[in-house]
This record gives C-alpha cells, sequence and structure tokens, in this order.
C-alpha cells in the first residue's frame, strides 16, 4: 500500500497562466510515442467502452488532440465545438515527472516541503525554473530503476491522465457550455468531477492520481477573494465533493483490484485526505502564510540538494 503520510501537503484542470515548461524535442518525441499511444488505447477501452450504453454512440464523436504546449504545465480542456480533447505534450511529461517526483521523495524519506515549494514557485508565482526531475537534480533513469518509485509513480500517473480523460469526457457528454459565468462554470467541473470518479467505479480501481493531480494544480487557484469569479476554481465544496463520494463507499473504486479490501481502506484515507485539503484551502490565512514558510525554509537554491538520485 502507497505510504501516504508525508504527502498530506502535496496538490488541481485548466487553470490561470504559469511558467511555460522547456522541454527539449527529443523529451516530447518520446511521450508521443510512447505515452499517447497508452492514452488513446485507455480512452478508447476504458473510458469509452464502460460508459452507459446511451452516451457510448455520442462519445464516439470525441477526438483527442496532442499539441504541443498548453497555456500552462498542467493545461488539459475540451472544446465543445469541435468535440475534442487536448492533452498537451509537455503537460503529459510535466505531470509524468511530478509523478515520479512524489514516489521518490516518499521512497527516500525527503521533505516533501520541497516539492510543494517549487510547484507554489513555479505555479502561483510563476517563476522560470528547470523541468521538475533537473530543478531537483534527479536522474529519470535512475529514480525508476528504484523498484519503489517506479510502481508508485505508474500508479499516480496513469490514474491521473485517466481521470482528466474521463473529466474531460464528461464536459462534452454533460453537453457543458464555456462562457456562462462564474458559478454555473463552477457546477459544471463539479459535474465533470464526479463523472470521472463514476468512471473509476465502474472499473473498479483506486482513483490514486486525483489526489496528487489536485494537489499540484492547487497552486495554480486564486484565493478566496477571487475564487468566486474563477470558472475552474479548487473550491472546497469541490474538493469536499470528491472526498464525500470517494468515503461514501470505498469498496466501489477497490473491487476490480486484486486485494478490494485492502485498497478500499487506501480509498478511504484518500478520501479522508481530500475532505482535509478542503478544509485547508478555505483559509486564506493557511493559504498566505504556507508559501512564505516555503520561501523561507525550503528555498529554490536548495532543490538541486533536497533528494538527488
Amino acid at each position: 500500500m502507497l505510504r501516504l503520510t508525508h504527502l498530506i501537503l502535496t496538490v488541481a484542470l485548466g487553470m490561470p497562466a504559469a511558467a511555460q515548461m522547456q522541454y527539449d524535442d527529443a523529451d516530447l518525441q518520446r511521450v508521443n510515442e510512447r505515452s499517447v499511444p497508452n492514452i488513446r488505447s485507455v480512452f478508447v477501452e476504458d473510458i469509452i467502452r464502460l460508459l452507459p450504453r446511451d452516451l457510448r454512440p455520442k462519445a464516439a464523436g470525441i477526438t483527442l488532440a496532442f499539441p504541443r504546449n498548453g497555456p500552462n504545465p498542467l493545461a488539459f480542456y475540451a472544446e465543445p465545438s469541435t468535440q475534442t480533447i487536448y492533452m498537451p505534450l509537455s503537460s503529459i511529461r510535466f505531470f509524468d515527472d511530478v509523478a515520479t517526483l512524489f514516489a521518490w521523495f516518499e521512497s527516500k524519506s525527503c521533505q516533501p516541503e520541497y516539492l510543494q515549494s517549487y510547484l507554489y514557485s513555479l505555479l502561483r508565482k510563476g517563476r522560470p525554473l528547470p523541468t521538475p526531475l533537473k530543478a531537483f537534480s534527479i536522474d529519470r533513469e535512475v529514480a525508476l530503476a528504484d523498484a519503489y518509485t517506479n510502481d508508485v509513480s505508474t500508479k499516480i500517473f496513469s490514474s491521473g491522465l485517466q481521470f482528466i480523460l474521463a473529466h474531460e469526457t464528461g464536459h462534452l457528454l454533460l453537453e457543458h457550455t464555456p462562457g456562462v459565468g462564474a458559478a454555473i462554470s463552477q457546477q459544471q467541473e463539479t459535474a465533470a468531477d464526479l463523472f470521472a470518479l463514476e468512471h473509476f467505479a465502474r472499473l473498479g480501481g483506486v482513483p490514486m492520481g486525483v489526489l496528487w493531480y489536485y494537489m499540484a494544480a492547487w497552486w495554480q487557484d486564486p484565493l478566496t477573494a477571487a475564487r468566486d469569479s474563477s470558472s475552474h476554481p479548487v473550491s472546497p465544496e469541490r474538493i469536499r465533493a470528491l472526498g464525500q463520494r470517494l468515503l461514501s463507499d470505498p469498496m466501489d473504486f477497490s473491487h476490480g483490484e486484486n486485494d478490494p479490501t485492502n485498497e478500499a481502506e487506501l480509498v478511504r484515507q484518500m478520501a479522508t485526505m481530500v475532505l482535509s485539503l478542503a478544509d485547508q484551502i478555505d483559509e486564506d490565512g493557511f493559504l498566505t502564510l504556507l508559501p512564505s514558510e516555503m520561501d523561507r525554509n525550503y528555498p529554490a537554491s536548495r532543490f538541486d540538494r533536497a533528494c538527488p538520485s
């Protein structure tokens, strides 16, 4: 079972612009060759195939697009007019790198606050930083040679991307409309989140990557003063709805795993953490004081020594 204890402060879809990641052509070509075929397969064989029968004909018209870059490092979005889901190659690689960092830091018992400091600096402040693994002087091949890191990062990455695909599919199938005002848009985001969770319930799989995806993109969220006018906030209500659904019946999200009872306990732990996060992000004092502590105690000047490979 994944060890979660040190990652509770370590997590959000389509957010404000942030510093863009500069991956080279070879990096993105590997994403195109290795990840894109798997994403296409998951979309058809897992998401579309498991939809309720009445939704499958409409879903057959959805296409996937993989541009090189998006407007920010975690930009995944759907375009209703063309029934297209956009999965930028640089965003796929960024999430893969972040998943690897989470797992590596946990495997080596390093301080996860450095990960939060990196995400805060990049996503909230827009500071120009190296790509995640380069910032922490971690060799990707060395990290993935560690069995724990390889296993956990793969689970975070694969389930996280599957949630994102299901979320964006939900927007299209539920006929959500852009430009309808913040309040309605926020309702649409919550509905798409729950649509994606129901996919995992049909699959019977633990949506492990959901927690870590939202914990990363959380730093792109406005504070409460601006949250009500934001169309894609990681609002307490949105996060609380996710946690409540997970906690309502953990076995829904584990019945397809090798050890359903054990995995249901993991889902229960995740749900508790998600609900705790919802309470925390509703406090501007917490969101304001935590970053200043990170700048002081976990500065970028020490990233390369925080947990090197």
